[in-house]
C-alpha cells in the first residue's frame, strides 16, 4: 500500500467537519473581545480592562462580588444603561426579587430593550439561557441576523436549586450539597455558546468571611462562577460625608480577584445617593503639572502658584482656576487631558510584553565566577 501523508492542513480540515467553530488560531476570533461595556467609571474602567475607554469584555463572564450594600446592583444596572447606548439588548434574570421598571427608567435605562426575567432556580436559568443561545446560534448558522445581547444575574448566590425546594415543601431543612456542583454546571455548558454570540455576561454574588485563622473574603455558590469568570471584582464599602460631615454615600474599594485584562490593581470611586456615581472620580492620581497640566494650587497677580493645601485646581488647559465642586467634570477632563491620563495608567493597569535583550555572556561570566 502506497504511502500517504497526513499534513496539519488535513487535520484541519478533519477538525473543521467535526467543529465548525474552530480554526487555525492564526485566524480565529471566537473568543476574541471586539467591544468594551462601558461600567460608568473612567478608573474602574482602567481597573478591569487596562484602559479609560475599555470596560466589561464581551463574549466572557464578570463577577461583581461583595457584602450587602455594597453597589453590585448598581453597577449592574450602570453598566445595562451603558450597554443599550452601544445598541444591546438585555436579558435581565433578578433572583432577589430587587430590581423594576421604576429603578431601571432612575438609572436612564430604555426599558423597551430590557427583557426581565424572574429566577428562581439554577435549572431554569440553565434552561432559559441555553434556549436562547440555542436558538442564536442555529440563526447565525443558517447565515440569519442575531442581536446584539447582554445577559445580567443578580444574583448567581441567590439561586436556589429544585432540590432545596422540593425539600422545604416536604419540610425537610437539609442543605443541598449537590448545588455547587449544580452551579458549576451551568457556567460549563453556557461560556462557549455566549463566547461564539459575543455576549457580555455580567453576574453579582456575595461574599462571606471564612472561619480560618486567617479570615479572608469568598464568593458564595463553591468555585465554578469564579472559574468561568474572566474579570472576578470584589468589592467593600466606607461611608462617603458630605462637607457637613453627613453620610452622602459610599466609597466603593474595588479589589480584582481575578483578572486576565489587566494587572490587580485597587482602585476606589464613589457612589452618592444624590448624584450617583462620578465617573471623574480616581483620575486625580494620575494628574501632575508637568504632563497633564493641572495642580492644586492658586493663581495670584497672574502667578501660577502650586499649593497641596488648596480648595481649588490650576488648569493648564482651561488657563484658570477651579474648585473643587467642580473639578471631577467634563470641563476639566477633556478628551485631550482623558488621553494624557491614558499614557501614564499604561504601567499601572497593563502588564509589560516588551522583549527584553538577554546577555548571555554576562550570566555565563557570573556562573563562572
Amino acid at each position: 500500500m502506497a504511502k500517504k501523508d497526513f499534513s496539519f492542513d488535513d487535520i484541519n480540515a478533519e477538525l473543521a467537519t467535526m467543529n465548525p467553530l474552530g480554526s487555525v488560531m492564526e485566524f480565529s476570533t471566537f473568543s476574541e473581545v471586539t467591544e468594551w461595556i462601558d461600567s460608568g467609571n473612567y478608573h474602574l474602567n482602567a481597573c478591569i480592562s487596562g484602559s479609560l475607554f475599555g470596560g466589561w469584555p464581551n463574549s466572557r463572564a464578570c463577577s461583581i462580588a461583595g457584602p450587602s450594600g455594597t453597589g453590585k446592583t448598581y453597577l449592574i444596572l450602570n453598566s445595562v444603561k451603558c450597554a443599550i447606548e452601544m445598541g444591546y439588548y438585555v436579558v435581565f434574570y433578578d433572583s432577589e426579587a430587587a430590581v423594576d421598571k421604576d429603578l431601571m427608567i432612575k438609572f436612564g435605562i430604555d426599558v423597551s430593550k430590557v427583557n426581565y426575567q424572574p429566577v428562581n432556580t439554577v435549572q431554569d436559568f440553565r434552561t432559559s439561557v441555553t434556549t436562547i443561545t440555542s436558538k442564536m446560534q442555529d440563526a447565525k448558522a443558517a447565515g440569519g441576523k442575531v442581536p446584539k445581547m447582554m445577559i445580567i444575574l443578580d444574583s448567581a448566590g441567590n439561586l436556589a436549586t429544585q432540590k432545596e425546594i422540593d425539600d422545604a415543601k416536604s419540610g425537610s431543612d437539609k442543605a443541598d450539597m449537590t448545588r455547587s456542583k449544580v452551579l458549576k454546571s451551568i457556567f460549563r455548558i453556557i461560556m462557549t455558546p455566549m463566547a461564539d454570540l459575543k455576549i457580555p455576561f455580567l453576574f453579582t454574588n456575595h461574599t462571606y468571611q471564612t472561619q480560618d485563622f486567617i479570615s479572608r473574603q469568598v464568593a458564595g455558590g463553591g468555585t465554578g462562577p469564579e472559574y468561568a469568570a474572566s474579570i472576578v471584582l470584589y468589592l467593600n464599602k466606607a461611608q462617603l460625608k458630605d462637607s457637613s460631615g453627613e453620610k452622602s454615600g459610599i466609597i466603593v474599594t474595588a479589589k480584582p480577584n481575578k483578572n486576565r485584562f489587566a494587572k490587580p490593581h485597587n482602585i476606589k470611586f464613589h457612589l452618592d445617593f444624590s448624584k450617583g456615581m462620578n465617573r471623574y472620580v480616581g483620575l486625580e492620581q494620575y494628574i501632575d503639572w508637568e504632563e497633564i497640566g493641572i495642580t492644586k494650587g492658586v493663581i495670584e497677580k497672574g502667578e501660577k502658584i502650586p499649593k497641596a493645601s488648596s480648595r481649588n485646581w490650576i488648569c493648564k488647559h482651561l488657563d484658570e482656576t477651579v474648585p473643587n465642586s467642580e473639578f471631577f467634570s467634563e470641563k476639566v477632563f477633556t478628551q485631550e487631558i482623558l488621553e494624557k491620563i491614558e499614557v501614564r495608567i499604561k504601567p499601572v493597569f497593563n502588564y509589560n510584553n516588551e522583549e527584553r535583550e538577554i546577555d548571555v555572556d554576562a550570566i555565563l561570566e557570573s556562573d563562572e565566577d
